[in-house]
């Protein structure tokens, strides 16, 4: 196990996505536009028309994978999850009119129906990155020093 700090809150941001916009693009926007490099979303809710998504279909240590495109009235019950390094990862749970559930990480692609109300808050301070184990598996770990050859 590992654990990370951020000593402090940074802004919060509070988004409404309109009808047609794409859900993980726009955040990934307005955080680059804010200069928000790590962030914890911490609600969502709305309506979907097209979601795209991916879970895991087994326990191997090489992660096997259904991506899934689904165009339908969708409602976004749930999406939690982080942006590190201004890139989001987040999983939602959703529902169809007929009662299917739909549960998994968000894909690009997924489009607003009628709204999406989302907040996220900045974790300044926070060192971290992405690096992908002997599995394929993104992992966080504290970010690797920058320093150039010749400066101290």
């Amino acid at each position: 196990m590992k654990s990370f700090i951020s000593e402090n809150s940074g802004r919060i941001v509070t988004m409404h996505l309109q009808k047609g916009e794409l859900l993980a693009e726009s955040i990934r926007s307005e955080a680059k536009r804010r200069g928000i490099n790590n962030a914890v979303l911490l609600c969502a809710i709305g309506s979907l028309r097209k979601i795209v998504m991916h879970m895991i279909l087994t326990t191997d240590d090489l992660a096997e994978n259904r991506y899934v495109t689904i165009e339908k009235p969708i409602e976004l019950g749930s999406m939690q999850g982080l942006i590190l390094n201004g890139e989001p990862h987040f999983h939602f749970v959703c529902s169809s009119p007929e009662g299917k559930e739909y549960i998994g990480h968000v894909e690009d692609g997924c489009e607003v129906q009628y709204l999406i109300e989302l907040c996220f808050m900045e974790l300044p301070g926070l060192e971290v990155e992405r690096k992908l184990d002997e599995y394929g598996i993104s992992y966080i770990t504290e970010r690797e020093s920058r320093v150039l050859p010749g400066t101290c």
